[in-house]
């Protein structure tokens, strides 16, 4: 075992981090997520069957979570697997809360986007989700740029 031979190597050795995430936040990602976002938020402006509306939705969701994917994609070097102690029940009992809160998120998600295209429509817009869509791509973008930004001057 290798040991530091001096405080220097050891605060050097201290402050490594691992980076687990596969897909590092990248320009390119966080315009894909913004465009994502806008355009699948306008979709009700434009396709007016339900039956095609939520074709749409899943087609989408899967093509522009590819495209996010591949976007953000970046070569990571391997590391070994630490072996996991936890039990399966764990497992699924935080795999069920996650679930849950995904789908509390996107029913109050769908809840906030009517109320708001709701309020656009009385103040005379002819296409309210995409007048929201377009909000919701700059907020996104914003958001994203501004962690990325935050995370680059940590890592400086």
């Amino acid at each position: 075992m290798n040991q530091p031979h001096s405080q220097h190597e050891s605060n050097v050795q201290a402050d490594t981090r691992v980076d687990n995430y596969a897909l590092d936040d990248t320009l390119a990602g966080r315009i894909t997520q913004s465009a994502a976002a806008g355009l699948m938020l306008s979709f009700p402006d434009w396709i007016k069957n339900k039956t095609a509306l939520s074709i749409t939705y899943v087609f989408s969701f899967i093509g522009f979570g590819a495209l996010v994917a591949i976007t953000n994609a970046q070569r990571e070097d391997e590391e070994p697997q630490a072996e996991q102690n936890d039990s399966d029940l764990k497992q699924w009992a935080v795999f069920a809360a996650v679930i849950l809160l995904f789908v509390l998120g996107g029913f109050i998600n769908v809840k906030v986007s009517q109320a708001v295209v709701k309020r656009l429509r009385k103040r005379g817009l002819s296409k309210p989700w995409t007048a929201w869509g377009a909000i919701a791509a700059a907020f996104v973008f914003l958001v994203s740029e501004l962690e990325a930004r935050d995370i680059e001057k940590l890592a400086a």
